[in-house]
């Protein structure tokens, strides 16, 4: 709840009765038995009924705003008995005013400036801190967590009172600057970084608008306050934005399985519970300082938490997310998606079909040219890349226009079969020429896909970190080739396209030896080359004691994967159930596993997990259990639940 009802604890049981019908007429308003002992921060708005010896000096409104600084609106009602509560809570109900604020004179509410935050990037955190003129890290703002793309919304409503498009002297690259009034005091609000911007000069705009893009890893916000406000800066008038970000659906939760809660701040406080990845708690904290401290080490975020006023977790393990943050970490991307084949008889099935999964998955086969017949050592070594391009482009045009998000996987198959490499007998040198040429091959695939909006990823490579032991289809890397074949490709796709997202070969190997790889491989990247994610095929992973989850739990290959990047998601481009097709006996028991699997994923790391792609569409399609028979028929209950 985020209004309270203050009521004095003398005669409690007649003021009750007296704010009944307001209790019943308007959701969500807490009761509180008298300000002595409770905590009124968790509020945002507080009705406080004022009567002689209750509050501070008998004032409400300096006693809340003194003693709890995180409340938004302080409504006071004065009165001296039940019956005149009654009396002006009637008339609120008549006019379906919840605070009075039809009748402010005498002014009986007051408003604080308050930013909500103002973005959709999560896990949500200040990474860049305010600091005075005159200290060792000057900074007149902060700056918060984003991505390339992320949502940048008004964090208070008001009028658009400058948009810079490009640059200006304060160097903050795009940005928007809004102007908002609350309590005759202005507030001027710099949201910078940004690109594609929505609003224009003059325009107002309310509390949650788009205002346009996080252009990079990070946006600034700056505040001034005139005539009040700090100088010294290259803006004058500047106030600290942490002490105004007011988040009303903030939570954290633990990034590890389970997280001790202690009677104090500090390893010496007492144990007085567990809370799982799974717990969403509040905070008992100003939300601009909690967002400063989560994730870092050393610090201790005060929770509110049922068995103890006094409750403390260690923020290194904490992420904020809000409650009603979606579970798809690529928001209003279904997690479901499946493989397809764009080379097989049933690797592409009508788009129609798949109007509700999320994803389509393809390896983009530049070495195949099918129009040469099978037997013909010409048929592979194919390098026409204006050929491949129209080969794929309608297959690719008819899922996109399905509301499909489309990963194009670049293999050996894109580039180096049929070029003379022989797999099994590879040194560091031929590994260094492929990269070379596999990065120009992709480098030119992305320039001709890019501003199409067809290819929402690119995937570099396949299982690389398989055991060369167990190499059938995918053709396995050491990690050091794997690391300069990745930065040479991240970069020459950059440079054709700077929107599209890059993510690595889906890891074969489960998180003992898998995660290790990966890290191994993001320690060896050069300087600002990183991919948008890591890929792993968690195949004989799900549901604990599953038939098709012999090698255990789904949760501990998300959370291992997901610390190799830690503020990124995960991509689980690949999983199913191998060597089974064909068996239709197992229909039943392969969709338990699959619902599962998701709920997992939906359950337990929310906003964690960019996909789940089935593999595959059809058996037949290498080793995978189809959605549909060999036949093209539909293999229930699979097909339905994926699909339905």
């Amino acid at each position: 709840m985020t209004h309270a009802l203050v009521l004095p604890d003398k005669e409690f049981d007649r003021w009750v009765a007296a704010a009944r019908p307001y209790l019943d007429a308007f959701e969500r308003v807490a009761v509180v038995r008298s300000p002595n002992g409770n905590n009124l921060n968790r509020f945002r708005e507080v009705t406080a009924v004022q009567v002689p010896k209750v509050w501070m000096n008998d004032n409400a409104y300096e006693h809340i705003k003194e003693i709890y600084p995180m409340v938004v609106r302080i409504d006071v009602i004065a009165v001296d008995t039940p019956e005149a509560l009654a009396r002006v809570l009637a008339k609120r109900i008549a006019m379906k005013d919840r605070f009075g604020e039809k009748f402010n004179t005498p002014k009986h509410i007051f408003d604080r400036f308050v930013l909500d935050y103002p973005t959709d990037y999560r896990p949500a955190r200040i990474i860049k801190l305010f600091g005075m003129p005159n200290s060792p890290t000057p900074h007149e703002g902060i700056e918060l967590a984003t991505q390339p793309g992320s949502l940048v919304k008004a964090g208070a409503s008001g009028q658009v009172l400058r948009v810079i498009h490009t640059n200006d002297a304060l160097n903050y690259g795009a940005y928007v600057q809004i102007s908002s009034t609350v309590e005759n005091q202005t507030y001027l609000v710099i949201y910078a970084g940004l690109q594609n911007i929505q609003v224009s000069n003059g325009q107002m705009v309310l509390l949650g608008a788009t205002l346009g893009q996080a252009s990079g890893d990070s946006i600034k916000i700056v505040v001034q306050n005139p005539p009040n406000g700090i100088h010294g800066f290259q803006l004058n008038h500047v106030i600290d934005p942490t002490l105004l970000l007011y988040w009303e659906d903030l939570r954290v939760r633990p990034t590890v399985a389970n997280l001790r809660v202690r009677s104090k701040p500090g390893t010496f406080g007492d144990t007085i519970g567990i809370i799982k990845s799974t717990d969403l708690l509040e905070v008992q904290e100003r939300h601009g300082r909690v967002l400063e401290k989560v994730g870092v080490r050393g610090k201790w975020i005060r929770l509110v938490y049922p068995v103890s006023k006094d409750a403390f977790s260690a923020a290194s393990y904490l992420e904020a997310v809000g409650a009603d943050d979606p579970v798809e970490a690529i928001p209003g991307v279904p997690i479901p998606g499946v493989n397809l084949d764009n080379d097989h008889h049933l690797g592409k099935p009508d788009a129609s079909l798949l109007k509700k999964l999320g994803w389509a998955r393809l390896l983009y086969n530049v070495s195949l040219n099918p129009t040469i017949p099978e037997g013909n050592p010409q048929r592979y070594g194919n390098t026409n890349l204006n050929f491949t391009f129209e080969r794929y482009r309608p297959l690719l045009e008819a899922y996109h226009r399905a509301g499909l998000k489309i990963i194009i996987v670049f293999t050996h198959q894109t580039f180096g079969e049929g070029q003379g490499y022989v797999w099994h007998q590879m040194d560091s040198g031929r590994w260094q020429d492929l990269a070379k040429r596999f990065s120009e091959i992709v480098g030119k695939i992305a320039r001709q896909f890019a501003h199409t909006g067809l290819v929402y990823a690119y995937q570099i490579w396949n299982e690389q970190d398989t055991p060369p032991e167990h190499a059938r289809a995918a053709v396995p890397m050491p990690a050091n080739e794997y690391a300069n074949l990745l930065a040479q490709s991240i970069s020459a796709i950059r440079q054709a396209d700077s929107s599209v997202k890059i993510i690595t070969g889906g890891h074969a190997s489960g998180p003992g030896t898998g995660v290790p790889y990966a890290q191994k491989v993001m320690n060896l990247l050069p300087s600002g080359v990183q991919p948008d994610g890591i890929a792993f095929h968690p195949y004989g992973r799900g549901p604990v004691g599953h038939m098709f989850s012999p090698f255990g739990d789904l949760g501990e290959s998300i959370r291992r994967y997901a610390q190799v990047l830690p503020n990124k998601p995960v991509w689980i481009t690949e999983w199913g159930v191998l060597d089974r097709q064909g068996d239709d006996s197992i229909a039943n028991s392969v969709r338990q596993y699959a619902d599962g699997f998701l709920k997992i994923i939906r359950t337990n790391f929310p906003g964690k997990v960019a996909c789940a792609i089935w593999y595959a569409w059809a058996d037949t399609m290498d080793n995978g259990y189809g959605l549909v028979k060999s036949n093209g028929q539909a293999r229930q209950p699979l097909y339905d639940f994926f699909l339905k």
